[in-house]
């Protein structure tokens, strides 16, 4: 029998992924931490699908309020934390007991990941741990990036791990022997482990493509199908803010682009209202939760442009739905750019332009003028 772990819609997609594809004869239970970027429609297709023996819903205690953490002051948010783990241990215990398991899959070690693998360690000594599809922390984060406690600092990645698992992270590490990825080849990093592919989302891939279908049936993309220009914006971070940015690139593109521009927020952008609205400059913006992959799942985008500093979205576009938009990436253009990112994006982009059909697609401008010559040649092509 084998554990799944996940706290993310796209973590679950991939998770069943795996599951139908290299796992179907196993019997499997599933974890769900129940925090913000969880789709209620999602789970309860999932449960009607019957992939998984038993699903064990972990919900947000009353006492956490995620939107109010980063708010406290030390005292109050580590006492917090204190709290949220004895909860989150007493939940494991009581929903999943002594259980037997030979297998261990997650997206990676962030999360409560190592506070159940030390809890089901006690049960199963010899589990082993599999790694399942994360996104950009696979292909192009830091080194070990994935086997760190949180996706942050090495040192609040060590904390986080002690508190959660005492000496056991080193030792979780060396019981990883499986990836499961979309493109195993544009990795490069986990040549030690073994790692598998995971197949394209279509139709012939079964339950997986009938859950999508169910799932996204309702989802409104009409406004994708109207515009040409989408400009994805990156997670919330206090160094840089894409609207800046975005500002200065809607002045070089051409009118006809630009009055044809709708902008996705990532689902960590916090929002009073989710929706689709137009903003103070006549700009649509989607804030809605569900990731952009997602809503463009149904949707013809060969014609559209997609502009990303550098997102696991054109990741899942090309290589988990076989899609191919026209892409900008922004990441190396000066003075937005981060230095110290722009060698392990490169790694990464000059690889995926291995996989597009029409490698011509991926441009990476180097400032302003160069964007504005790539937005001249893409309007060309698609108008």
């Amino acid at each position: 029998m084998v554990l799944f772990f996940i706290w993310t819609d796209t973590q679950l997609i991939n998770c069943i992924n795996t599951k139908c594809n290299y796992l179907r004869e196993e019997s499997a239970d599933l974890v769900v931490y129940k925090r913000g970027r969880i789709s209620e429609d999602l789970l309860e297709i999932v449960c009607g699908e019957q992939v998984f023996s038993n699903i064990y819903v972990i919900e947000l205690p009353d006492f956490y309020k995620e939107n109010e953490v980063s708010k406290m002051d030390r005292y109050h948010f580590i006492t917090l934390h204190i709290r949220l783990k004895k909860y989150f241990y007493s939940q494991i215990k009581e929903k999943i007991g002594k259980r037997k398991y030979e297998k261990f899959l997650v997206a990676s070690f962030w999360s409560e990941t190592l506070g159940i693998y030390k809890y089901i360690r006690r049960y199963n000594q010899n589990i082993y741990i599999e790694i399942v599809e994360e996104g950009m922390a696979n292909y192009s984060g830091p080194k070990n990036w994935i086997y760190r406690a949180a996706p942050s600092s090495p040192l609040k990645a060590f904390v986080r791990e002690v508190y959660y698992c005492g000496g056991l992270g080193v030792e979780a590490r060396k019981r990883v022997h499986c990836l499961y990825l979309y493109r195993p080849e544009l990795a490069g990093r986990y040549q030690n482990k073994a790692a598998k592919k995971l197949p394209i989302i279509k139709e012939s891939n079964g339950i997986i493509f009938r859950i999508f279908e169910k799932w996204l049936g309702k989802v409104d993309y009409s406004i994708y199908t109207k515009c040409k220009v989408i400009f994805i914006s990156d997670a919330p971070n206090a160094k840089t803010d894409p609207f800046i940015l975005l500002n200065h690139l809607i002045q070089a593109m051409p009118d006809v682009l630009n009055r044809s521009l709708v902008v996705k927020l990532h689902p960590l952008w916090s929002q009073r209202e989710e929706g689709i609205r137009m903003n103070d400059e006549g700009v649509i913006v989607d804030s809605r939760s569900i990731p952009i992959e997602n809503i463009l799942f149904h949707c013809n985008i060969d014609n559209k442009v997609l502009i990303v500093n550098h997102s696991s979205v054109l990741l899942y576009l090309k290589c988990m739905l076989d899609k191919e938009p026209n892409t900008i990436f922004t990441y190396r253009m000066k003075p937005y750019c981060e230095k110290r990112l722009i060698g392990r994006f490169d790694f990464f982009s000059e690889k995926l332009k291995g996989v597009f059909s029409n490698p011509e697609k991926l441009i990476i401008p180097n400032n302003l003028r160069e964007f504005q010559a790539a937005m001249k040649v893409i309007c060309e092509r698609i108008m």
